[in-house]
């Protein structure tokens, strides 16, 4: 066993010993294979979605595609350029904060 794996043997032990590891969920059934196979980014999406986080580019496209629902309906032209630019800088947005997101993970 590597040193590292000692300390958190050691660390799991101590939280049993202080009764921090029962009734968790999904105590008492076998693991999720699937879930063995995930990757680090994979665990970390799938927490901040079941914690209710949405990164900003999904918010923006949610707003854009409920924006477009409602160009769908207008009918004056002035009314249609106005929520035309309002799309367009959301999508611009969106682009931006999926870029910032993608340069992130590169680096």
């Amino acid at each position: 066993m590597r040193w590292f794996e000692r300390i958190a043997q050691r660390q799991i032990d101590a939280a049993v010993a202080r009764g921090e590891l029962t009734g968790l969920k999904g105590e008492g059934k076998p693991l999720d294979r699937e879930r063995l196979r995930e990757s680090a980014d994979d665990v970390l999406h799938r927490m901040m979605a079941e914690a209710g986080f949405v990164p900003p580019e999904i918010a923006y496209q949610k707003e854009v595609e409920a924006k477009r629902a409602i160009l769908a309906q207008i009918e004056d032209q002035e009314e249609r350029k106005a929520m035309q630019k309002q799309i367009a800088l959301l999508d611009l947005k969106r682009a931006m904060s999926a870029d910032a997101r993608r340069k992130s993970l590169r680096g």
